[in-house]
């Protein structure tokens, strides 16, 4: 039996082994599996069954990369071998002489008889002499090929899907496959590490073609500053990426179906930027506590928002002044004014239908007045005085519906007297918003946001804010928002790097209104080393509006887990390949017995990466709840 092994997972005589002897049967006792049994076109080895395919026939251009598709389909388990044999150069140049006399044969008759196939007859006569050329001149070579395709998987049943799928994605690329029937073991050998080719089902190719075939080598990003991402789904190699190494900014956007991995992902590669540079920031904010193992793990501040603890959406922090420098083109009063005006729309579009333009007139007005009457004003040396709050905002509403004509004269002395119809109008206006407001006065459902804020987060280094104290849908967004801005205002005073990240960022997508200061927000993140991390399973949320979508866009840096819902437009407006988007259509959730979940890594002017997201022993005990497979290995 040893030596039907030996001879026929080697090319050596079982007579000649001698010294060789032990050295082919460790190898032979690794490759061979624990038990087989064949039947005509499939074979059951141990507890998995296995199909062999054999390539046999090719395009008539090949195009590099052309099998990659195949080491990168997350839905298949396969394993892939090319044997590539050159043929002699005076055997090959032969051929290829006797084939150009046939060719030129058949020219010249369908020259005579004026056949329609005569114009491909003469391009297929060039092409045989300029590859007679090369071949003459040794700038070329003719190799007999032969590729085989084994997928394997826990079922019959998998194993036969799995094979119509791949074939009928490969029938696309004109790529014809078909079973080793009745000879699956083989297949087996053939496929196997020991790479031997005892099918010998070649197919003649040029030698540009042949290294078309193969799909073992890709594009990877290693950037020494950086933190690992993952590995690279095809080749294994490292993917390393830092997030503030960016020119357009340093956001991420993470998306994927529930349970394929973002929250693991996120965390993971949140803890290793702390520990690439334990001076960064780290702030989360999260309604559904997937977070907080990662912030208990680094013993972070765990802030619970919401109830009686107070937060002012009107506060406004000082800008340093080196960001003033370097960033002349940024206006921190026009931004702060744009998300406190962004704030109150998401509020008055719970509570009712939003804000039209007269009414919008009348809050602006009033929100600056409360920013001038505490002496801010758009000069960011004012910025550093007592912010004014939403009971000031109320308190200037009164006077304006009490008398609206000698508050326009206190705001703006020469502007021209205002009619008694504007007046009133101002008055029956700044009365409504007064009344709608109600819920931030005394014992309202949001008295908390009419004052000072009580949420200190200027002295942490890690810190979770905790939104899951069972508030309603409309109230989770309005909290968020005024996180964010807290964690923004906080980015400013601070000269460290900041990441913040965020959790079912779809709530901040929710009102067209609320999006103009966030995409304000993304666009200059970076001024204040600010990382913003949304995380999201609504990623289309992101594409509802152009002003979402300009935010999506303003990520450069995207990693996108399992999506199998992903449509043909959004995958236009992600930018990414049909191959892409097929790869996260079917990308693999993270799985304990696995022990990593697939990912799409998108860099901005670096390239897309399909990686395999595993995290050490020690990073997953760190970061993993109870409910969440972790994704696992020992491979570094």
């Amino acid at each position: 039996m040893l030596k039907t092994l030996i001879e026929r997972f080697t090319s050596l005589e079982a007579n000649a082994v001698d010294a060789a002897d032990d050295h082919n049967r460790v190898h032979a006792q690794n490759v061979a599996p624990s038990s087989i049994k064949l039947e005509s076109d499939i074979a059951r080895t141990g507890e998995r069954w296995a199909k062999t395919l054999f390539f046999a026939d090719f395009p008539a251009a090949a195009t590099p990369g052309l099998l990659d598709m195949l080491t990168t389909h997350p839905s298949a388990d396969i394993d892939i071998s090319i044997h590539a044999s050159p043929r002699e150069s005076e055997q090959a140049i032969k051929q290829f002489e006797r084939a150009i006399t046939d060719l030129d044969a058949t020219r010249r008759e369908k020259q005579q008889r004026g056949g329609a196939s005569l114009g491909a007859t003469q391009r297929r006569l060039q092409d045989h002499k300029e590859v007679l050329a090369q071949l003459t001149d040794g700038s070329q070579r003719v190799f007999e090929v032969s590729v085989y395709l084994t997928i394997r998987g826990n079922t019959r049943k998998e194993v036969q899907e799995t094979t119509n799928r791949l074939q009928s994605e490969l029938m696309k690329k004109r790529l014809v496959t078909k079973s080793v029937d009745y000879t699956q073991d083989e297949g087996l050998v053939s496929n196997s590490p020991i790479a031997k080719d005892t099918l010998g089902q070649t197919t003649p190719m040029l030698g540009k073609a042949a290294g078309a075939l193969f799909p073992f080598s890709a594009s990877t990003l290693i950037e020494e500053s950086g933190v690992l991402v993952g590995y690279h789904a095809t080749t294994d190699a490292p993917v390393v990426m830092d997030r503030f190494d960016r020119e357009n900014g340093y956001n991420i956007l993470t998306a994927a179906k529930i349970g394929s991995g973002k929250s693991f992902g996120t965390k993971l590669l949140n803890l290793r930027q702390l520990a690439k540079d334990p001076d960064t920031i780290l702030i989360m904010i999260d309604p559904l506590e997937g977070f907080r193992s990662l912030s208990d793990a680094l013993d972070g501040e765990h802030i619970v928002v919401g109830g009686t603890r107070g937060l002012n959406p009107l506060e406004i922090k000082q800008t340093p002044t080196h960001v003033l420098r370097d960033a002349p083109d940024i206006d921190p009063f026009s931004q702060r004014f744009s998300s406190v005006m962004g704030f109150f729309d998401t509020f008055f579009a719970h509570v009712g239908n939003g804000l039209d333009k007269k009414e919008r007139a009348v809050l602006g007005t009033t929100v600056r007045e409360a920013y001038r009457r505490n002496g801010i004003t758009s000069d960011p040396s004012t910025h550093g005085n007592a912010s004014p709050t939403i009971r000031d905002v109320i308190g200037i509403l009164a006077e304006i519906a009490e008398d609206a004509a000698v508050f326009l004269d206190s705001v703006d002395t020469e502007a021209a007297d205002p009619t008694d119809l504007e007046v009133e109008k101002w008055q029956e206006r700044a009365a409504d918003l007064r009344m709608a407001m109600r819920p931030f006065m005394g014992n309202g459902e949001f008295s908390n946001l009419a004052g000072e804020t009580e949420v200190n987060i200027s002295d942490e280094k890690v810190v979770y804010l905790d939104l899951q104290q069972g508030e309603a849908d409309r109230e989770i967004a309005l909290m968020m928002q005024l996180l964010f801005d807290s964690v923004y205002q906080r980015a400013k005073e601070t000269d460290k790097r900041v990441i913040l990240a965020v959790d079912e960022a779809h709530y901040l997508m929710e009102h067209e209104g609320s999006l103009q200061w966030l995409d304000r927000a993304t666009r200059h993140s970076r001024h204040y080393d600010l990382s913003i991390h949304l995380v999201t399973q609504e990623l289309k949320d992101f594409f509802v509006h152009p002003r979402a979508e300009t935010i999506a866009n303003n990520c450069s840096m995207k990693i996108l887990y399992r999506l199998p819902g992903l449509s043909e437009e959004n995958r236009a407006k992600l930018g990414l390949t049909s191959r892409e988007a097929e790869f996260i259509r079917n990308a693999k959730p993270g799985d304990r017995d696995r022990g990593y979940s697939h990912a799409l890594v998108s860099v901005e002017d670096e390239g897309t990466y399909p990686v395999k997201v595993t995290a050490l022993e020690e990073e997953a005990q760190l970061i993993e709840t109870s409910d969440e497979p972790p994704n696992n290995t020992h491979r570094m």
